[in-house]
């Protein structure tokens, strides 16, 4: 049975984005963390309060996210997702 491209979207948008794990390999980095100490999905709105994040710290960050820290070298994905192909 095929879904729908519109009931996918829907889909995608409810269960929030790909979230990846990620390690700093830099001194620090500025990011909007969660109550969690992991990256808000919402990490690019312009009013999103940051907290420095100090090198070898763990947590999970949007894939799109991740993908930018890591073409930077500021970290590298540890857990790529699911289906992604995130290097």
């Amino acid at each position: 049975m095929t879904v729908p491209s519109n009931k996918r979207k829907a889909s995608t948008a409810m269960t929030g984005p790909v979230m990846v794990g990620i390690v700093i390999t830099v001194d620090h980095v500025y990011l909007p963390l969660d109550a969690e100490g992991n990256v808000v999905a919402g990490w690019t709105a312009p009013n999103v309060s940051t907290s420095k994040v100090l090198r070898r710290t763990h947590l999970k960050a949007p894939a799109d996210l991740a993908r930018f820290l890591a073409d930077r070298d500021q970290a590298e994905i540890t857990t790529p997702a699911v289906g992604e192909g995130v290097q």
